[in-house]
């Protein structure tokens, strides 16, 4: 039954998703515009007073520089992917403007670039922002910047400290990152808090906006596309939280060896009861059971084939005795049941089962042990977080398995309404461009009415898409960082890994299921099994004889078939 089931799914799966990928294609074919979209030209936009303004309006050197450091006991670059700085190709919104733009994929990318004037968040607070495209489909990379901790120096990499990281990253889910690095005045070591339910980043082609802004009483907002998604407390919503608690358990601290903590105990008083029977059956004669009317006691089970007829090759010497097959007995169609009638059991109301003391309360508890709570050896209280590290550079440390990813109009400073300013001016007449550039070549087709099971394989598709991007980023960080790094960085890869080679285990059982199914089909159907008996009171005699009979005649065929080919 089980192997029914998996055909028809497959069978359902195949022909549905074949509907809907055909669907998709045809929506998918980019149709003429049907009117032509007037695309403004890029022209320079200047901010004063920033710490940097970056428009890509020169060359990438000597102000953006990529990271040249090596791997690990080799010579050769850790960060091997390119960059370039180039005009848009996929939706420009405005003619002849450059970004910086991630040209390899599954590589790791590293470049970094001087801020025009170092930048102290204990003053104003910081305001990062900066627009992100994802010029093609991106199943797996960070789009995430860093503000790097003054002094920088080195080569940019993954160990160089940062004090904000900021942006958008997708390798199975999406997410925003916003992380930030407290100095701990006790230890003298930096501390990373991460923000908790982060916002999720749209994944489309058009150019998106991320605003970060932290103030001077501790807040953050975070915005996209001048939207806000996120505000709340540098103090509260951040994990581990900055600030550790007054008093911990005292680790040198042990439960005595006296120490009584059950609850209840058996009452040692109480006895059994002299009624008690430990050894009366659960189950008992039902002796108000009466025998059905139609019940035919005297009519076996099975009977022999009245139409049977002894084959002409039947040889009784090397066959046995020829004996008809046994049938269903006819008579026992109608009827309640047939052979021996044997009374039913039902429970015992007596049955009580072993018989235990009951439980009472343990005049020796002494309640549930906890250590003892001493002060906190490394408590501190900052309640001025926003003073963070100040910051002389800024950074993109990526992997992604895909290029395309670019950025532009990059702003660092303190200042909201300057922010503000560059995305009214800026960042919104792109991208409402973009929007108009791609309704003009995809124009939204005929909505049609979608089934339950178009949104399941909907879902399906997406799931499937995110597992294959967790595998092929996990394939990718295995050949760079080797086995053992890729589970300790990516464990959602490793899953993911897992999850695909049970999906191609569970698909390669359900054809070989398919193809059974099909060849059944084609097959001759086999002779009609003997029916087992449906009488819960029946002899078991009659069935074990018919089957053996059964066997003999089965095995007797076999002979002869032999004996011809032979």
């Amino acid at each position: 039954m089980t192997q029914k089931y998996s055909v028809l799914l497959l069978t359902t799966l195949a022909l549905q998703a074949q509907g809907v990928f055909s669907d998709e294609s045809a929506e998918a074919s980019p149709a003429e515009p049907q009117h032509s979209v007037q695309v403004p030209q890029f022209a320079p936009y200047a901010v004063p007073e920033a710490a940097l303004w970056e428009q890509f309006v020169g060359t990438m050197e000597p102000l953006w520089k990529r990271s040249r450091a090596s791997k690990q006991d080799q010579n050769e670059d850790r960060y091997d992917g390119e960059w370039a700085v180039e005009e848009v190709v996929e939706l420009a919104g405005v003619a002849g403007d450059k970004a910086l733009v991630v040209k390899s994929e599954a590589r790791h990318h590293a470049i970094s670039a001087r801020l025009d004037k170092p930048l102290d968040p204990a003053q104003n607070g910081v305001v990062l922002q900066y627009e992100v495209k994802l010029q093609n489909t991106l199943n797996c990379g960070g789009a995430y910047a860093k503000l790097l901790t003054s002094p920088m120096t080195g080569e940019f990499s993954d160990s160089t400290p940062y004090t904000i990281m900021f942006g958008p990253d997708k390798c199975g889910e999406s997410k925003l990152h916003m992380i930030y690095r407290h100095l701990n005045p006790v230890t003298g070591n930096y501390t990373e808090h991460h923000l908790q339910k982060a916002p999720v980043p749209p994944t489309d082609s058009l150019t998106h906006l991320y605003t970060l802004v932290i103030g001077t009483n501790n807040s953050f907002v975070i915005s996209i596309d001048g939207v806000e998604k996120k505000t709340g407390s540098l103090l509260e919503d951040f994990e581990p939280p900055v600030n550790p608690a007054r008093e911990i358990d005292d680790p040198r601290d042990s439960k005595p060896v006296d120490w009584v903590d059950d609850e209840q105990v058996p009452d040692s008083s109480a006895t059994k009861p002299e009624d008690w029977d430990e050894d009366a059956p659960a189950m008992v004669l039902d002796e108000d059971a009466a025998k059905p009317e139609k019940w035919l006691e005297d009519e076996p089970l099975m009977v022999e084939d009245p139409a049977a007829v002894k084959p002409e090759d039947w040889d009784d010497d090397e066959d046995g005795d020829w004996a008809p097959p046994m049938v269903a007995n006819p008579r026992c169609a109608d009827a309640d049941g047939c052979g021996p009638w044997k009374r039913p059991l039902k429970r015992n109301a007596d049955y009580k089962g072993p018989w235990s003391p009951p439980l009472i309360d343990n005049p020796a508890y002494k309640g549930k042990w906890a250590p003892r709570r001493i002060a906190n050896p490394g408590y501190f209280e900052d309640l001025a977080v926003y003073k963070l590290a100040k910051i002389d550079a800024i950074g993109f440390e990526l992997w992604t398995m895909q290029s395309g990813i670019t950025f532009d109009n990059i702003y660092v400073g303190d200042n909201v309404e300057t922010a503000e300013r560059i995305a009214k001016n800026v960042w919104k007449p792109k991208h409402d461009t973009e929007v108009a550039l791609r309704e003009a070549r995809n124009p939204r087709p005929v909505e049609k009415t979608k089934s339950k099971l178009d949104g399941v394989l909907e879902l399906f598709k997406v799931r499937v898409g995110d597992i294959s991007a967790s595998v092929a980023d996990f394939y990718g960080r295995v050949r760079h960082e080797g086995i053992v790094e890729a589970v300790r960085q990516d464990r959602s890869g490793a899953i993911a890994v897992v999850m695909a080679v049970g999906g191609l285990v569970w698909l390669a059982w359900n054809l070989v299921a398919l193809v059974r199914f099909i060849v059944g089909l084609a097959s001759p159907a086999p002779p009609a099994p003997v029916p087992a008996t449906n009488a819960p009171n029946a002899s078991p005699d009659a069935t074990a004889s018919t089957s053996a009979r059964t066997s003999a005649s089965y095995s007797a065929a076999v002979k002869r078939k032999t004996k011809k080919s032979s």
